[in-house]
Protein backbone atom coordinates (compact mmCIF):
# COMPACT_ATOMS: atom_id res chain seq x y z
CA UNK A 1 0.00 0.00 0.00
CA UNK A 2 1.44 3.43 -0.97
CA UNK A 3 2.46 5.87 1.76
CA UNK A 4 -0.02 8.47 2.96
CA UNK A 5 -0.21 11.73 1.06
CA UNK A 6 0.54 14.91 3.00
CA UNK A 7 -3.20 15.69 3.24
CA UNK A 8 -3.98 12.20 4.50
CA UNK A 9 -1.17 12.36 7.08
CA UNK A 10 -2.33 15.77 8.30
CA UNK A 11 -5.89 14.46 8.67
CA UNK A 12 -4.68 11.39 10.55
CA UNK A 13 -2.50 13.45 12.92
CA UNK A 14 -5.46 15.67 13.84
CA UNK A 15 -7.76 12.69 14.40
CA UNK A 16 -5.21 10.83 16.53
CA UNK A 17 -4.90 13.85 18.83
CA UNK A 18 -8.70 13.93 19.17
CA UNK A 19 -8.87 10.15 19.67
CA UNK A 20 -6.77 10.19 22.80
CA UNK A 21 -8.52 13.11 24.49
CA UNK A 22 -10.87 10.82 26.40
CA UNK A 23 -13.93 13.05 26.14
CA UNK A 24 -16.69 13.61 23.58
CA UNK A 25 -15.48 15.26 20.40
CA UNK A 26 -16.45 15.30 16.74
CA UNK A 27 -14.73 15.89 13.41
CA UNK A 28 -15.75 16.28 9.78
CA UNK A 29 -13.46 15.06 7.01
CA UNK A 30 -14.55 17.07 3.99
CA UNK A 31 -12.63 15.53 1.12
CA UNK A 32 -13.29 15.60 -2.61
CA UNK A 33 -14.42 12.33 -4.18
CA UNK A 34 -11.45 9.97 -4.43
CA UNK A 35 -9.32 11.97 -1.99
CA UNK A 36 -8.56 8.89 0.10
CA UNK A 37 -10.82 9.37 3.12
CA UNK A 38 -11.08 5.58 3.53
CA UNK A 39 -7.31 5.30 3.78
CA UNK A 40 -7.41 7.75 6.70
CA UNK A 41 -10.16 5.66 8.34
CA UNK A 42 -7.99 2.54 7.96
CA UNK A 43 -4.99 4.09 9.67
CA UNK A 44 -7.15 5.62 12.42
CA UNK A 45 -8.92 2.33 13.18
CA UNK A 46 -5.57 0.52 13.25
CA UNK A 47 -4.24 2.95 15.87
CA UNK A 48 -7.48 2.66 17.87
CA UNK A 49 -7.24 -1.14 17.76
CA UNK A 50 -3.63 -1.06 18.94
CA UNK A 51 -4.76 1.11 21.86
CA UNK A 52 -7.47 -1.40 22.76
CA UNK A 53 -10.32 0.90 21.73
CA UNK A 54 -13.59 -0.28 20.17
CA UNK A 55 -14.69 1.10 16.80
CA UNK A 56 -18.08 1.34 15.09
CA UNK A 57 -17.94 1.90 11.30
CA UNK A 58 -21.15 2.86 9.52
CA UNK A 59 -21.87 2.85 5.77
CA UNK A 60 -25.13 4.08 4.19
CA UNK A 61 -26.07 1.00 2.14
CA UNK A 62 -25.83 -2.78 2.53
CA UNK A 63 -24.24 -3.08 -0.91
CA UNK A 64 -21.30 -0.90 0.20
CA UNK A 65 -20.49 -3.26 3.08
CA UNK A 66 -18.56 -5.98 1.15
CA UNK A 67 -16.01 -3.63 -0.48
CA UNK A 68 -15.52 -1.69 2.79
CA UNK A 69 -15.27 -4.90 4.84
CA UNK A 70 -12.64 -6.33 2.48
CA UNK A 71 -10.52 -3.18 2.60
CA UNK A 72 -10.51 -3.12 6.41
CA UNK A 73 -9.89 -6.86 6.78
CA UNK A 74 -7.04 -6.82 4.24
CA UNK A 75 -5.42 -3.83 5.95
CA UNK A 76 -5.92 -4.87 9.58
CA UNK A 77 -5.46 -8.60 9.09
CA UNK A 78 -8.47 -9.50 11.25
CA UNK A 79 -12.08 -10.49 10.68
CA UNK A 80 -14.58 -7.62 11.01
CA UNK A 81 -18.00 -8.21 12.60
CA UNK A 82 -20.84 -7.17 10.28
CA UNK A 83 -24.39 -6.18 11.21
CA UNK A 84 -27.19 -5.29 8.80
CA UNK A 85 -30.62 -6.59 7.77
CA UNK A 86 -29.29 -8.51 4.76
CA UNK A 87 -27.22 -11.01 6.75
CA UNK A 88 -27.98 -14.73 6.70
CA UNK A 89 -28.98 -16.40 9.97
CA UNK A 90 -25.55 -17.99 10.51
CA UNK A 91 -23.58 -14.76 10.11
CA UNK A 92 -26.11 -12.78 12.15
CA UNK A 93 -25.87 -15.30 15.00
CA UNK A 94 -22.06 -15.09 14.93
CA UNK A 95 -22.11 -11.29 15.12
CA UNK A 96 -24.60 -11.21 17.99
CA UNK A 97 -22.73 -13.84 19.95
CA UNK A 98 -19.59 -11.71 19.72
CA UNK A 99 -21.46 -8.59 20.78
CA UNK A 100 -23.20 -10.22 23.75
CA UNK A 101 -19.93 -11.78 24.91
CA UNK A 102 -18.30 -8.31 24.60
CA UNK A 103 -15.61 -9.79 22.37
CA UNK A 104 -16.21 -7.51 19.38
CA UNK A 105 -13.59 -4.82 18.87
CA UNK A 106 -14.66 -3.53 15.45
CA UNK A 107 -18.30 -3.51 14.29
CA UNK A 108 -19.29 -2.48 10.77
CA UNK A 109 -22.82 -2.06 9.47
CA UNK A 110 -25.61 0.12 8.15
CA UNK A 111 -27.82 2.42 10.24
CA UNK A 112 -29.30 -0.32 12.46
CA UNK A 113 -25.81 -1.12 13.80
CA UNK A 114 -26.02 2.09 15.85
CA UNK A 115 -28.60 0.32 18.03
CA UNK A 116 -26.34 -2.68 18.80
CA UNK A 117 -25.22 -3.37 22.41
CA UNK A 118 -21.76 -1.98 21.73
CA UNK A 119 -19.74 0.67 23.57
CA UNK A 120 -17.39 2.28 21.01
CA UNK A 121 -14.69 4.85 21.68
CA UNK A 122 -14.53 5.67 17.95
CA UNK A 123 -17.51 6.06 15.60
CA UNK A 124 -16.95 6.57 11.86
CA UNK A 125 -19.92 7.57 9.68
CA UNK A 126 -18.89 7.39 6.02
CA UNK A 127 -20.92 9.38 3.44
CA UNK A 128 -22.58 11.12 6.39
CA UNK A 129 -24.84 13.17 4.09
CA UNK A 130 -26.73 10.11 2.86
CA UNK A 131 -30.48 10.09 3.56
CA UNK A 132 -30.29 6.34 4.29
CA UNK A 133 -28.95 7.22 7.74
CA UNK A 134 -32.42 8.41 8.74
CA UNK A 135 -34.83 5.58 9.65
CA UNK A 136 -38.42 6.49 8.74
CA UNK A 137 -40.66 3.42 8.67
CA UNK A 138 -41.19 1.17 10.47
CA UNK A 139 -40.46 2.30 14.03
CA UNK A 140 -38.13 2.94 15.77
CA UNK A 141 -37.54 6.19 13.86
CA UNK A 142 -34.14 7.77 14.38
CA UNK A 143 -31.31 9.73 12.82
CA UNK A 144 -27.98 7.90 12.96
CA UNK A 145 -25.98 11.12 13.20
CA UNK A 146 -27.92 12.24 16.29
CA UNK A 147 -27.71 8.77 17.83
CA UNK A 148 -23.95 8.70 17.26
CA UNK A 149 -23.45 11.94 19.17
CA UNK A 150 -25.63 10.71 22.05
CA UNK A 151 -23.57 7.51 22.27
CA UNK A 152 -20.34 9.50 22.00
CA UNK A 153 -21.37 11.70 24.92
CA UNK A 154 -22.17 8.59 26.96
CA UNK A 155 -18.89 6.76 26.30
CA UNK A 156 -16.54 9.69 25.64
CA UNK A 157 -16.12 8.67 22.00
CA UNK A 158 -14.72 10.43 18.95
CA UNK A 159 -17.23 10.77 16.10
CA UNK A 160 -15.71 11.12 12.62
CA UNK A 161 -18.06 12.18 9.83
CA UNK A 162 -16.83 11.89 6.26
CA UNK A 163 -18.20 13.14 2.95
CA UNK A 164 -17.35 14.98 -0.26
CA UNK A 165 -20.76 16.65 0.02
CA UNK A 166 -21.59 17.07 3.72
CA UNK A 167 -25.10 17.93 4.79
CA UNK A 168 -25.65 21.64 5.35
CA UNK A 169 -26.21 21.07 9.07
CA UNK A 170 -22.94 19.17 9.49
CA UNK A 171 -20.88 21.61 7.43
CA UNK A 172 -22.34 24.62 9.26
CA UNK A 173 -21.54 23.00 12.62
CA UNK A 174 -17.96 22.47 11.45
CA UNK A 175 -17.61 26.04 10.18
CA UNK A 176 -18.79 27.53 13.50
CA UNK A 177 -16.45 25.29 15.50
CA UNK A 178 -18.80 22.65 16.91
CA UNK A 179 -16.88 20.03 14.89
CA UNK A 180 -13.23 19.93 13.88
CA UNK A 181 -13.13 20.62 10.13
CA UNK A 182 -10.51 18.65 8.16
CA UNK A 183 -10.23 19.46 4.45
CA UNK A 184 -8.83 17.11 1.80
CA UNK A 185 -8.85 18.92 -1.54
CA UNK A 186 -6.84 16.66 -3.88
CA UNK A 187 -6.77 13.08 -5.12
CA UNK A 188 -3.70 10.90 -4.36
CA UNK A 189 -1.05 10.68 -7.08
CA UNK A 190 -2.07 14.01 -8.53
CA UNK A 191 -5.05 12.53 -10.36
CA UNK A 192 -7.33 15.37 -11.46
CA UNK A 193 -11.04 15.52 -10.83
CA UNK A 194 -12.95 14.47 -13.97
CA UNK A 195 -13.65 16.96 -16.73
CA UNK A 196 -17.39 17.73 -16.85
CA UNK A 197 -19.25 18.44 -20.10
CA UNK A 198 -22.82 19.77 -20.15
CA UNK A 199 -25.10 18.73 -23.01
CA UNK A 200 -28.18 20.91 -23.51
CA UNK A 201 -30.93 18.44 -24.45
CA UNK A 202 -33.01 21.24 -26.01
CA UNK A 203 -30.26 21.86 -28.57
CA UNK A 204 -29.55 18.15 -29.11
CA UNK A 205 -33.19 17.47 -29.92
CA UNK A 206 -32.91 19.89 -32.84
CA UNK A 207 -30.10 17.78 -34.30
CA UNK A 208 -31.36 14.22 -33.72
CA UNK A 209 -34.49 12.12 -33.22
CA UNK A 210 -36.35 13.56 -30.21
CA UNK A 211 -37.12 10.05 -28.92
CA UNK A 212 -33.42 9.26 -28.45
CA UNK A 213 -32.21 9.43 -24.84
CA UNK A 214 -28.47 9.40 -25.58
CA UNK A 215 -26.94 12.49 -27.15
CA UNK A 216 -24.38 12.07 -29.92
CA UNK A 217 -21.76 13.41 -27.48
CA UNK A 218 -22.46 10.66 -24.96
CA UNK A 219 -22.75 7.95 -27.61
CA UNK A 220 -19.34 8.85 -29.05
CA UNK A 221 -17.77 8.98 -25.59
CA UNK A 222 -19.22 5.55 -24.70
CA UNK A 223 -17.89 4.02 -27.93
CA UNK A 224 -14.42 5.45 -27.27
CA UNK A 225 -14.44 4.29 -23.61
CA UNK A 226 -15.36 0.72 -24.51
CA UNK A 227 -12.90 0.54 -27.41
CA UNK A 228 -10.12 1.57 -25.02
CA UNK A 229 -11.05 -1.25 -22.63
CA UNK A 230 -12.41 1.02 -19.90
CA UNK A 231 -15.79 1.08 -18.15
CA UNK A 232 -18.64 3.58 -17.91
CA UNK A 233 -21.41 4.36 -15.44
CA UNK A 234 -24.71 5.80 -16.68
CA UNK A 235 -27.12 7.35 -14.19
CA UNK A 236 -30.82 7.31 -15.11
CA UNK A 237 -32.73 8.08 -11.94
CA UNK A 238 -36.13 6.84 -13.06
CA UNK A 239 -37.39 3.26 -12.94
CA UNK A 240 -39.46 1.55 -15.61
CA UNK A 241 -39.76 1.92 -19.39
CA UNK A 242 -42.29 4.75 -19.84
CA UNK A 243 -43.33 7.08 -17.05
CA UNK A 244 -46.79 7.99 -18.40
CA UNK A 245 -49.59 6.24 -20.23
CA UNK A 246 -51.78 8.99 -21.64
CA UNK A 247 -55.36 8.49 -22.86
CA UNK A 248 -55.65 9.62 -26.50
CA UNK A 249 -59.30 10.64 -26.02
CA UNK A 250 -59.39 12.61 -22.75
CA UNK A 251 -55.66 13.28 -22.35
CA UNK A 252 -55.44 12.11 -18.75
CA UNK A 253 -52.59 9.92 -17.46
CA UNK A 254 -53.45 6.50 -16.06
CA UNK A 255 -53.27 6.72 -12.26
CA UNK A 256 -53.33 4.21 -9.42
CA UNK A 257 -56.82 3.53 -8.08
CA UNK A 258 -55.54 3.65 -4.48
CA UNK A 259 -52.89 6.40 -4.67
CA UNK A 260 -52.67 9.87 -6.15
CA UNK A 261 -49.81 8.68 -8.37
CA UNK A 262 -49.33 8.22 -12.11
CA UNK A 263 -48.62 4.62 -13.12
CA UNK A 264 -45.32 3.66 -14.75
CA UNK A 265 -45.00 1.07 -17.52
CA UNK A 266 -42.45 -1.62 -16.65
CA UNK A 267 -41.57 -3.74 -19.67
CA UNK A 268 -39.86 -6.23 -17.33
CA UNK A 269 -43.27 -7.12 -15.86
CA UNK A 270 -45.44 -6.20 -18.85
CA UNK A 271 -47.59 -4.17 -16.46
CA UNK A 272 -48.36 -0.68 -15.25
CA UNK A 273 -46.92 -0.28 -11.75
CA UNK A 274 -47.65 2.06 -8.85
CA UNK A 275 -44.32 2.97 -7.25
CA UNK A 276 -46.00 3.77 -3.93
CA UNK A 277 -48.24 0.80 -3.12
CA UNK A 278 -46.74 -1.68 -5.61
CA UNK A 279 -50.10 -2.49 -7.21
CA UNK A 280 -49.97 -3.88 -10.76
CA UNK A 281 -52.42 -2.99 -13.55
CA UNK A 282 -52.90 -4.50 -17.03
CA UNK A 283 -51.10 -2.64 -19.78
CA UNK A 284 -54.39 -2.19 -21.69
CA UNK A 285 -56.47 -1.13 -18.67
CA UNK A 286 -59.35 1.15 -19.67
CA UNK A 287 -59.12 4.85 -18.90
CA UNK A 288 -61.72 6.34 -16.51
CA UNK A 289 -63.43 7.81 -19.57
CA UNK A 290 -63.83 4.30 -20.97
CA UNK A 291 -61.31 4.68 -23.79
CA UNK A 292 -58.88 1.90 -24.71
CA UNK A 293 -56.69 4.15 -26.89
CA UNK A 294 -53.49 5.36 -25.29
CA UNK A 295 -49.89 6.41 -25.92
CA UNK A 296 -46.74 6.20 -23.83
CA UNK A 297 -44.60 9.20 -22.91
CA UNK A 298 -41.58 9.77 -20.69
CA UNK A 299 -38.51 7.57 -20.58
CA UNK A 300 -37.24 5.30 -17.83
CA UNK A 301 -34.16 3.20 -17.21
CA UNK A 302 -35.51 0.19 -19.16
CA UNK A 303 -35.78 2.37 -22.28
CA UNK A 304 -32.22 3.56 -21.71
CA UNK A 305 -31.04 -0.06 -21.50
CA UNK A 306 -32.78 -0.85 -24.79
CA UNK A 307 -31.21 2.15 -26.53
CA UNK A 308 -27.74 1.37 -25.22
CA UNK A 309 -28.04 -2.20 -26.50
CA UNK A 310 -29.08 -0.97 -29.95
CA UNK A 311 -26.32 1.62 -30.28
CA UNK A 312 -23.58 -0.50 -28.70
CA UNK A 313 -24.44 -4.12 -29.57
CA UNK A 314 -21.04 -5.39 -28.39
CA UNK A 315 -21.28 -3.70 -24.99
CA UNK A 316 -22.00 -5.77 -21.90
CA UNK A 317 -24.59 -3.76 -19.98
CA UNK A 318 -25.53 -4.25 -16.36
CA UNK A 319 -28.74 -2.62 -15.05
CA UNK A 320 -28.86 -1.76 -11.36
CA UNK A 321 -32.19 -0.68 -9.88
CA UNK A 322 -34.69 -1.99 -7.34
CA UNK A 323 -36.29 -4.18 -10.04
CA UNK A 324 -33.05 -6.07 -10.76
CA UNK A 325 -31.84 -6.34 -7.16
CA UNK A 326 -34.87 -7.68 -5.28
CA UNK A 327 -33.25 -10.93 -4.08
CA UNK A 328 -30.93 -11.26 -1.07
CA UNK A 329 -27.36 -10.54 -2.16
CA UNK A 330 -28.45 -9.58 -5.70
CA UNK A 331 -26.96 -6.08 -5.54
CA UNK A 332 -23.64 -7.37 -4.24
CA UNK A 333 -23.41 -9.95 -7.05
CA UNK A 334 -24.15 -7.39 -9.77
CA UNK A 335 -21.64 -4.88 -8.39
CA UNK A 336 -18.97 -7.56 -8.09
CA UNK A 337 -19.60 -8.55 -11.69
CA UNK A 338 -18.92 -4.96 -12.74
CA UNK A 339 -15.92 -4.68 -10.41
CA UNK A 340 -14.47 -7.86 -11.99
CA UNK A 341 -14.90 -6.16 -15.39
CA UNK A 342 -17.22 -8.81 -16.76
CA UNK A 343 -19.42 -5.88 -17.90
CA UNK A 344 -18.33 -2.53 -19.27
CA UNK A 345 -21.43 -0.35 -18.75
CA UNK A 346 -23.21 -0.02 -15.41
CA UNK A 347 -26.62 1.59 -15.94
CA UNK A 348 -28.40 2.45 -12.73
CA UNK A 349 -30.62 4.68 -10.66
CA UNK A 350 -29.18 6.69 -7.75
CA UNK A 351 -27.83 3.41 -6.32
CA UNK A 352 -24.78 3.87 -8.59
CA UNK A 353 -24.00 7.28 -7.05
CA UNK A 354 -23.17 5.81 -3.65
CA UNK A 355 -19.53 5.51 -2.52
CA UNK A 356 -18.42 2.73 -4.87
CA UNK A 357 -14.81 2.26 -5.97
CA UNK A 358 -14.50 0.98 -9.55
CA UNK A 359 -10.89 1.21 -10.83
CA UNK A 360 -11.85 0.78 -14.49
CA UNK A 361 -14.39 3.62 -14.76
CA UNK A 362 -13.22 6.53 -16.93
CA UNK A 363 -16.63 7.86 -18.02
CA UNK A 364 -19.82 8.81 -16.19
CA UNK A 365 -22.96 9.86 -18.05
CA UNK A 366 -26.08 11.39 -16.51
CA UNK A 367 -29.36 11.16 -18.43
CA UNK A 368 -32.10 13.69 -17.66
CA UNK A 369 -30.08 15.28 -14.87
CA UNK A 370 -33.03 17.53 -13.98
CA UNK A 371 -35.03 14.65 -12.46
CA UNK A 372 -35.73 15.47 -8.83
CA UNK A 373 -34.50 19.07 -8.97
CA UNK A 374 -38.00 20.58 -8.69
CA UNK A 375 -39.34 18.62 -5.72
CA UNK A 376 -41.05 20.90 -3.13
CA UNK A 377 -38.48 20.31 -0.39
CA UNK A 378 -36.12 22.89 1.09
CA UNK A 379 -33.34 20.29 0.85
CA UNK A 380 -33.97 19.62 -2.88
CA UNK A 381 -31.02 21.74 -4.03
CA UNK A 382 -28.68 20.10 -1.54
CA UNK A 383 -29.75 16.58 -2.59
CA UNK A 384 -29.43 17.50 -6.28
CA UNK A 385 -25.89 18.83 -5.78
CA UNK A 386 -24.94 15.73 -3.78
CA UNK A 387 -26.27 13.33 -6.42
CA UNK A 388 -24.48 15.03 -9.32
CA UNK A 389 -21.21 15.41 -7.40
CA UNK A 390 -21.24 11.88 -6.02
CA UNK A 391 -21.98 10.16 -9.34
CA UNK A 392 -19.37 12.30 -11.11
CA UNK A 393 -16.89 11.23 -8.43
CA UNK A 394 -17.09 7.60 -9.57
CA UNK A 395 -15.02 8.54 -12.65
CA UNK A 396 -11.24 8.55 -12.84
CA UNK A 397 -10.49 7.44 -9.30
CA UNK A 398 -7.56 5.40 -10.66
CA UNK A 399 -7.33 6.67 -14.27
CA UNK A 400 -6.28 9.91 -15.93
CA UNK A 401 -8.33 11.66 -18.63
CA UNK A 402 -11.67 10.73 -17.06
CA UNK A 403 -14.81 12.59 -18.02
CA UNK A 404 -18.40 13.22 -17.00
CA UNK A 405 -21.19 14.08 -19.45
CA UNK A 406 -24.38 15.55 -17.99
CA UNK A 407 -27.46 15.82 -20.20
CA UNK A 408 -29.92 18.45 -19.02
CA UNK A 409 -32.80 20.65 -20.11
CA UNK A 410 -31.61 23.43 -17.80
CA UNK A 411 -27.82 23.91 -18.02
CA UNK A 412 -28.07 27.34 -16.38
CA UNK A 413 -29.38 25.85 -13.10
CA UNK A 414 -27.06 27.37 -10.44
CA UNK A 415 -26.85 24.12 -8.46
CA UNK A 416 -25.67 22.29 -11.58
CA UNK A 417 -23.10 25.00 -12.27
CA UNK A 418 -21.63 24.53 -8.80
CA UNK A 419 -21.62 20.73 -9.23
CA UNK A 420 -19.84 20.66 -12.60
CA UNK A 421 -17.04 22.79 -11.13
CA UNK A 422 -16.81 20.51 -8.06
CA UNK A 423 -17.36 23.72 -6.09
CA UNK A 424 -18.83 22.71 -2.74
CA UNK A 425 -17.51 25.81 -0.96
CA UNK A 426 -19.45 28.30 -3.10
CA UNK A 427 -22.50 26.02 -3.25
CA UNK A 428 -22.63 25.84 0.54
CA UNK A 429 -22.35 29.64 0.86
CA UNK A 430 -25.18 30.10 -1.63
CA UNK A 431 -27.38 27.42 -0.08
CA UNK A 432 -26.80 28.54 3.52
CA UNK A 433 -27.63 32.14 2.59
CA UNK A 434 -30.93 30.96 1.08
CA UNK A 435 -31.68 28.87 4.17
CA UNK A 436 -30.93 31.73 6.56
CA UNK A 437 -33.15 34.17 4.68
CA UNK A 438 -36.04 31.69 4.65
CA UNK A 439 -35.46 30.53 8.27
CA UNK A 440 -34.66 26.89 7.58
CA UNK A 441 -32.09 24.51 9.16
CA UNK A 442 -29.36 24.88 10.22
CA UNK A 443 -30.67 28.29 11.33
CA UNK A 444 -33.74 26.87 13.05
CA UNK A 445 -35.19 23.64 14.35
CA UNK A 446 -37.88 21.99 12.26
CA UNK A 447 -40.44 19.23 12.56
CA UNK A 448 -43.32 17.94 10.46
CA UNK A 449 -46.56 16.56 11.80
CA UNK A 450 -47.71 14.00 9.24
CA UNK A 451 -51.38 13.04 9.38
CA UNK A 452 -53.32 10.47 7.39
CA UNK A 453 -56.80 8.97 7.34
CA UNK A 454 -59.10 7.20 4.94
CA UNK A 455 -61.74 9.83 5.86
CA UNK A 456 -60.69 13.05 4.14
CA UNK A 457 -63.17 15.29 5.99
CA UNK A 458 -62.08 13.97 9.38
CA UNK A 459 -58.44 14.48 8.38
CA UNK A 460 -59.03 18.10 7.36
CA UNK A 461 -60.96 18.86 10.58
CA UNK A 462 -58.18 17.39 12.71
CA UNK A 463 -55.44 19.21 10.78
CA UNK A 464 -57.19 22.59 11.04
CA UNK A 465 -57.82 22.10 14.75
CA UNK A 466 -54.20 21.13 15.28
CA UNK A 467 -53.08 24.33 13.56
CA UNK A 468 -55.33 26.45 15.80
CA UNK A 469 -54.15 24.77 19.00
CA UNK A 470 -50.47 25.04 18.04
CA UNK A 471 -50.88 28.73 17.16
CA UNK A 472 -52.43 29.42 20.57
CA UNK A 473 -49.79 27.34 22.35
CA UNK A 474 -46.66 29.30 21.40
CA UNK A 475 -46.41 32.57 19.52
CA UNK A 476 -42.72 31.86 18.74
CA UNK A 477 -43.63 28.97 16.43
CA UNK A 478 -43.70 29.40 12.67
CA UNK A 479 -46.45 27.09 11.40
CA UNK A 480 -46.79 26.19 7.70
CA UNK A 481 -49.94 24.39 6.64
CA UNK A 482 -51.91 22.29 6.99
CA UNK A 483 -51.30 21.35 3.37
CA UNK A 484 -51.40 18.30 1.16
CA UNK A 485 -47.95 16.81 0.52
CA UNK A 486 -46.55 16.15 -2.96
CA UNK A 487 -48.25 12.72 -2.92
CA UNK A 488 -51.58 13.39 -1.21
CA UNK A 489 -53.07 9.87 -1.18
CA UNK A 490 -51.41 6.46 -0.73
CA UNK A 491 -53.28 3.14 -0.34
CA UNK A 492 -56.58 5.04 -0.05
CA UNK A 493 -55.28 7.07 2.90
CA UNK A 494 -55.39 10.85 2.47
CA UNK A 495 -52.42 12.81 3.78
CA UNK A 496 -51.82 16.27 5.24
CA UNK A 497 -48.77 17.85 6.85
CA UNK A 498 -48.00 20.76 9.17
CA UNK A 499 -44.46 22.10 9.30
CA UNK A 500 -43.21 23.73 12.51
CA UNK A 501 -40.14 25.95 12.80
CA UNK A 502 -38.64 27.55 15.89
CA UNK A 503 -35.34 28.87 17.20
CA UNK A 504 -34.98 25.92 19.58
CA UNK A 505 -36.18 22.32 19.68
CA UNK A 506 -37.80 22.66 23.12
CA UNK A 507 -40.45 25.09 21.80
CA UNK A 508 -41.47 22.59 19.12
CA UNK A 509 -41.37 19.59 21.45
CA UNK A 510 -43.49 21.23 24.17
CA UNK A 511 -46.04 22.64 21.72
CA UNK A 512 -46.58 19.27 20.05
CA UNK A 513 -46.71 17.42 23.38
CA UNK A 514 -49.32 19.76 24.87
CA UNK A 515 -51.45 19.93 21.73
CA UNK A 516 -51.61 16.18 21.12
CA UNK A 517 -52.72 15.73 24.76
CA UNK A 518 -55.66 18.14 24.35
CA UNK A 519 -58.91 16.17 25.07
CA UNK A 520 -60.88 17.97 22.34
CA UNK A 521 -58.20 17.26 19.78
CA UNK A 522 -57.98 13.60 20.80
CA UNK A 523 -61.72 13.32 20.19
CA UNK A 524 -61.60 15.12 16.83
CA UNK A 525 -58.54 13.19 15.62
CA UNK A 526 -59.93 9.74 16.40
CA UNK A 527 -59.19 7.54 13.39
CA UNK A 528 -56.41 9.85 12.19
CA UNK A 529 -52.85 8.48 12.24
CA UNK A 530 -50.30 11.06 13.42
CA UNK A 531 -46.51 10.86 13.09
CA UNK A 532 -43.88 13.36 14.15
CA UNK A 533 -40.84 13.77 11.91
CA UNK A 534 -38.08 15.78 13.58
CA UNK A 535 -35.60 17.52 11.27
CA UNK A 536 -37.95 16.70 8.38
Amino acid sequence: MPPLTQEQQNALDILLKLLHKGEFRGALIHGVTGSGKTRVYLELVKKAMEAGLKTLILVPEINLTPQTQKRFEDFLGIEISILHSGLGAKQKRKTWQGLLAQETQILMGTRSAILAPFEPQLIIIDEEHDSSYKQQDPAPRYNVREMAFHIAHKYGALVVLGSATPSMETYHNAKIGNLKLIEMKTRPGGLPLPQVTIVDIKEQRKKQDKDLMLSSVLRDALSKTISEGNQAIILMNRRGYSTNRICEDCGNPQSCTDCNVTLVYHRQYGKLVCHYCGKLFPLNARCKCGSEKFAFFGNGIEKAEEELSEWLPDAKILRLDSDTTSGIGATEKLLQKFRDRRCNILLGTQMVAKGHDFPGVSLVGVLYADIGSGIPDFRAGEKYFQLLTQVAGRAGRFLENSSVIIQTFCPENPVMQFAIKHNYADFSKWELKERQEAFYPPFCKIAQIKMQSKNKNKLEDAANMLHSLLSACNSQLVILGPAEPFISKVQNSHRMILTLKAANAADIKNAIKNTLANPDFIKTAKGVEIRIDRDA
